[in-house]
């Protein structure tokens, strides 16, 4: 009888005035309306014969709060986005970073944190005839073997589903995903420049619900913000504002009592976060990692980084072959080659392992060294949730990697531009009359292409600035190995730059087989070898982190 009178309640409509309220507040939102220009909508826009005119802004904040059921929470942070006033930092009243007072003379906070509650959220989508309905999703996937259409065929998730939900060292009775309403959900967190200048930063935090279908769940509409790190500068303890996010995943991890629509009955709803993801920088910053300038760079594997004999930058350089480098010749026990289809890979264990013995160095001075040799500067609030593996729930995001990193460097090195080097002995820099030619057939090219495509592609020569990462994309994989057919002297970079192409496309069909994968990790490791080997008086690398103009470093 419970659950009848349950299921009736949550069938009760709106009323008319509540919708008016939300459809008025929904279009300020999503048409980024001043607040000014939204108290004269009534004007613009009077209320039907009978009915009442809509509220004026505060009202109805009030209103759609109270219609939503939870309240965003607010937290004391630092000034200047240092740390947020959680967990160890609860108590303080000045920043332990900065210095910063916590309060001004008036008593109140300098600058608040607006945290925004994931499990109300996750109940009310249980409660919703039609999300729940999409929701299902994750539960009607099959796996079929050898084959990879989403995150659900890959290992991770794979594993989580043989293993029991861990909580601080005590396992519980269930497993991971036992439950077909059990949802996965994905974090990811970038710095932004909310005005001109880029002075400032700004972080958001959001999630990514992956029980949602692939082609709807990265809509705007989807996506769950947790809040935005206000800024101004980067936070020195991301920690401190994910710890109120951490907390509820330990709850939902737990289960919290819900109900499902579907099948009008109570139960417990699961959780979990499985997958990390950003820009290099922001991840590094997320697993407490020195991150790429570090001498130990990478969060996958071990490869230590190189400095560049007789200069006094401190840049690093991870080369494959480097047994000419005056360091290596000097250290008997350094590694001469690092083979890259057998990288010295990190591991979970050995990561929290380093993580802990870099915490618990008796001395600045000793948690410094092993930092430096680790590449880890602390443990990471993220490691309390046995959902997330470390490093392999952090993947590499394809957008930074390639489209804001890579493509954007062939191009400078390809014009001369790349850190104000030259070619040296190699042939691969295009003239400039024929760079300026390929950058007006590109801006040309967009007249006769459907819109459906995708946004037009400007001049990649004059308006660089303005070229997005969808619109790189566009670029590599249709319209550069046209442009760029015959524009080498040395028609090796044109095939080169065809490989990478052709791996790409791979990288990006709905489904990959074993195959495919086999093919592009071979690939890859040709294409890194390739571009050692050509240009032997420079070391390009992928991920963008320098370039040297040395010959001794590679064979002769």
């Amino acid at each position: 009888m419970v659950y009848h009178l349950i299921f009736d309640s949550l069938e009760e409509k709106l009323s008319s005035y509540d919708r008016a309220i939300c459809r008025a507040f929904s279009f300020k939102l999503r048409t980024h309306m001043s607040d000014r220009n939204f108290a004269k909508v009534p004007l613009a826009f009077p209320p039907a014969p009978g009915q009442p005119p809509l509220p004026n802004l505060d009202s109805t904040r009030a209103r759609i709060r109270f219609l939503a059921g939870f309240q965003p929470e607010q937290y004391d942070c630092c000034r200047n986005s240092c740390c947020c006033y959680t967990g160890p930092h609860q108590g303080l009243e000045s920043c332990p970073f900065c210095q910063e007072p916590r309060l001004s003379n008036a008593g109140k906070p300098h600058k608040r944190f607006t945290y925004i509650p994931i499990i109300p959220r996750l109940l009310a989508f249980a409660r919703n005839q039609d999300k729940a309905t999409k929701m299902k999703y994750r539960a009607e996937h099959r796996h079929v073997n050898g084959i990879t259409t989403d995150v659900f065929d890959g290992s991770a998730y794979r594993n989580l589903r043989q293993q029991h939900v861990e909580i601080k060292g005590q396992k519980l009775p269930h497993v991971y995903f036992s439950d077909d309403r059990d949802i996965a959900l994905g974090l990811s967190t970038d710095g932004f420049a909310p005005w001109k200048r880029r002075k400032h930063t700004a972080w958001p935090l959001i999630l990514f619900n992956y029980n949602l279908p692939p082609e709807s769940r990265f809509h705007a509409g989807e996506i769950m913000a947790l809040g935005v790190i206000p800024g101004p500068k980067k936070p020195v303890d991301i920690d401190s504002f994910l710890w109120p996010a951490v907390l509820e995943f330990i709850k939902l991890a737990e289960g919290v009592r819900a109900f499902d629509i579907l099948k009008a009955e109570l139960f417990l709803l699961h959780a979990y976060l499985i997958l990390v993801f950003g820009d290099i920088p922001a991840v590094a910053l997320l697993m407490h990692m020195k991150g790429h300038n570090g001498f130990s760079p990478c969060r996958m594997c071990k490869i230590k980084g190189l400095r560049v004999p007789e200069v006094r930058g401190t840049a690093l350089y991870v080369p494959l072959f480097r047994s000419n480098h005056p360091d290596v010749l000097m250290d008997p026990t350094a590694i001469k080659y690092y083979d890259p289809a057998n990288l010295p890979l990190r591991t979970h264990a050995e990561f929290i392992a380093q993580a802990e013995e870099v915490h618990l160095a008796p001395t600045n001075a000793e948690a410094d060294r092993l930092s430096r040799s680790y590449g880890i500067k602390s443990i990471s609030i993220l490691s309390q949730l046995h959902s997330l593996t470390f490093p392999t729930s952090f993947p590499y995001d394809f957008m930074h990697l390639i489209w804001e990193n890579l493509i954007k460097n062939l191009t400078l090195h390809w014009t001369g531009e790349f850190k104000g080097l030259d070619e040296g002995a190699e042939s691969y820099q295009l003239s400039d009359p024929v760079w300026q030619a390929i950058g007006q057939a590109t801006a040309t090219s967009g007249t006769t292409i459907p819109s459906a495509y995708g946004s037009r592609v400007p001049n990649v020569t004059n308006d660089r600035a303005n070229v997005s990462a969808e619109m790189w994309s566009f670029w590599t994989l249709y319209l550069g190995p046209i442009l760029l057919r015959r524009r080498f002297r040395n028609i090796k970079y044109f095939k080169h730059f065809v490989l990478l192409v052709h791996l790409l496309n791979i990288c990006l069909q709905f489904e990959i087989s074993k195959d495919d994968i086999l093919e592009i990790q071979i690939g890859f490791i040709q294409w890194v070898k390739d571009y050692e080997r050509y240009l032997y008086s420079r070391l390009y690398l992928i991920d963008g982190l320098v370039t040297i103009n040395l010959k001794i470093l590679l064979p002769t």
